[in-house]
């Protein structure tokens, strides 16, 4: 969404309210540049005075009934039908496609796509056979079970972004929600862990064996609908944004940057060799997610701003570290595939470090080029959105590729 938008629809009235309830951030973001450029345009100065109301202190219903109801059919599937099927079977199949889709789900309500609502039937239909026919937890099938959310998470994506999913703008906020999703969702969370506690607790006294009952039924209930109650926080209650996540990512980035560059100096001097060390391995892809998902967010929360700050380069050390660390590791992959041959877990591990170097590197150099003053914010944010679907691609390849190769095993 841009200024130009506004300004073409600036005396159509209903559009003006589409465009709002659809990115109410970015519009807030399009209508100051569209007033600076016709400051004395009535509507959009009613439009301005509008905004700038103080939020009202108790909490909005809209859409309260919708994520109520969503959270409450999410967590039936997931515990009802592990009844009878078998919690082992069940739970790993099925729980998290049935999270991701609800979350798709309470976006579609708002923006009542048909063309989306079939494709999310028919990609809930898909993957609900196609979990079914998978045999037991092989490595091969266990690799697919993990990728089939993050394909699903794409579709969560359209969903979000509605008509604007080629937009970087709708991207970008698209990232800033699964931001706010982890911050809200783990507060959501502890207060939940709060109150079950007191819960068991207490019937603890009066019957043996109410907190079993309690954690099978009532906690794997609202562990599943918890993500949809922190998306209506997000959607509703902090109007999709709170700028906790910036704030979390200025905080850990030099932090992280401190310690990356302590390993480096420890392991050079006591000789580690990552060769031959596996926790090496799961260690830096646990440090490539976390570097990518506080460098995206920290993108996503970023102003329009040309003027570079500290945390841009704090940014641009902690990719070169992480980038030099990464390639180390895939040097050890490349290593134990040549040694001792391919199996599922190594052939994923390979691809997922290759898929988040090429990401890394992308946002390093459009980072990089910012802070030498030959690149602008939108190519950081450019580089950061338009790599996503790379992600559900790479998924597909797992979900649907990987098992066939290695039949299954």
């Amino acid at each position: 969404m841009n200024a130009d938008q506004i300004l073409e629809h600036v005396d159509d009235p209903p559009v003006l309210e589409a465009l709002y309830r659809e990115s109410p951030v970015a519009f807030r973001g399009a209508l100051e540049e569209a007033l600076s450029a016709r400051p004395d345009d009535v509507v959009l100065r009613v439009w301005a005075a509008r905004l700038a109301e103080p939020p009202r202190k108790e909490l909005p219903t809209r859409g309260l009934g919708l994520a109520i109801a969503i959270g409450l059919g999410s967590g039936l599937l997931v515990r009802l039908p592990a009844v009878w099927l078998g919690e082992e079977w069940y739970y790993p199949r099925f729980w998290p496609s049935i999270v991701v889709l609800g979350l798709a789900l309470y976006f579609w309500a708002q923006k009542r796509d048909r063309g989306r609502l079939i494709l999310g039937a028919a990609l809930a239909s898909g993957a609900g056979v196609f979990v079914s026919l998978l045999p037991d937890y092989t490595d091969s099938v266990t690799m697919a079970l993990v990728h089939l959310p993050v394909l699903l998470w794409t579709f969560l994506g359209l969903a979000f972004t509605g008509s604007d999913w080629r937009d970087t703008d709708a991207r970008i906020l698209f990232l800033r929600y699964n931001g706010e999703l982890l911050i809200l969702g783990s507060l959501v969370a502890l207060g939940g862990f709060v109150f079950s506690g007191i819960t068991v607790a207490l019937f603890e006294l009066a019957s043996e064996g109410a907190g079993e009952w309690y954690a099978e039924n009532v906690g794997v209930l609202g562990a599943a609908a918890l993500p949809v109650a922190a998306t209506y926080l997000y959607d509703s209650v902090f109007r999709r944004h709170t700028g906790i996540p910036s704030v979390l990512a200025r905080v850990f980035a030099p932090l992280f940057l401190v310690m990356t560059c302590a390993y480096l100096a420890i392991a050079l001097v006591v000789g580690q060799n990552p060769f031959l060390d596996r926790e090496f391995l799961i260690t830096v892809n646990g440090l490539l997610l976390v570097v990518l998902g506080m460098t995206v967010l920290s993108i996503a929360e970023r102003g329009e701003e040309d003027r570079v700050n500290w945390i841009d380069r704090t940014h641009v050390a902690l990719l070169a570290v992480t980038l030099l660390i990464d390639v180390l590791a895939l040097s050890a992959i490349l290593f134990r595939l040549a040694s001792y041959g391919f199996t599922p877990n190594r052939v994923v591990v390979l691809g997922a470090n290759l898929v988040i170097l090429v990401h890394l590197s992308l946002i390093g150099r459009a980072q990089l080029g910012f802070v030498r003053g030959t690149r602008g914010i939108r190519e950081i944010r450019a580089a950061a959105a338009g790599y996503l679907p790379t992600y559900g691609v790479w998924a597909a390849g797992v979900c649907f590729v990987l098992p066939l190769v290695f039949r299954f095993t």
